[in-house]
């Protein structure tokens, strides 16, 4: 039998992006041996994963120097999968500190506060916007890194914020965006976070990602 063919839709894709799919492959197949790369990218378009990570990966041109830094791509999620609050993928990187100081230093993005992120141990920066969708990418602080998995994602109604003078965001509160992330978040949060103690969520948290799902908000 004929090896299976690549999809019509990967043609078309920007180099940069399908040698990132190559490294993605090659991590893929150590918990899949024997899997073909035709395969696997099959296996992303079927699941609207393909148009998932091309679409992050469009986000990232705004900040050119940013998409290196994903050495390889792990558990990807669409809307559908994200309660309709997000969807992107976990990733590797090799050079994550690098990166925090890419994210720190951009004009395009602010860092998150870190004592109201539900994203675990990471350090999140959110792509600034004035409505509609935006990019939200999490580096997973350093003491961690070896039981989490980095992750970026697109809101689809992402926090509308200004970049203060010291890289943290200043939140904007009186607009649609707001109102529609809200929405989306607090039943997710109210049914699937609050409940649980935090030992339990961590835990959680680490369970999930060890199976390639990565966080959905």
């Amino acid at each position: 039998m004929a090896d299976p063919a690549l999809p019509a839709t990967y043609d078309n894709l920007p180099a940069p992006l399908k040698q990132t799919f190559i490294q993605s492959h090659k991590e893929y197949v150590k918990g899949w041996p024997g899997r073909l790369f035709a395969e696997y990218i099959n296996d992303l378009d079927a699941n609207g994963h393909l148009t998932v990570i091309s679409a992050v990966y469009g986000r990232c041109g705004k900040e050119p120097k940013l998409w290196p830094f994903i050495q390889a791509i792990i558990g990807p999620w669409n809307y559908a999968q994200g309660h309709q609050i997000s969807q992107g993928f976990n990733f590797l990187c090799d050079r994550p500190d690098d990166m925090l100081k890419l994210l720190r230093g951009s004009s395009l993005f602010c860092e998150d506060d870190p004592k109201t992120t539900v994203h675990g141990p990471r350090d999140c920066f959110r792509e600034i916007i004035t409505k509609g969708s935006g990019l939200h990418a999490c580096v997973v602080r350093s003491g961690s890194r070896t039981t989490h998995h980095h992750d970026i994602h697109i809101d689809k109604f992402q926090t509308v914020c200004d970049r203060q003078t010291d890289g943290f965001c200043d939140y904007k509160y009186l607009n649609s965006n707001f109102v529609n992330h809200m929405k989306d978040v607090v039943p997710w949060f109210l049914t699937d976070v609050a409940p649980k103690k935090a030992g339990e969520a961590i835990r959680e948290y680490g369970e999930r990602e060890s199976k390639g799902h990565g966080p959905k908000w």
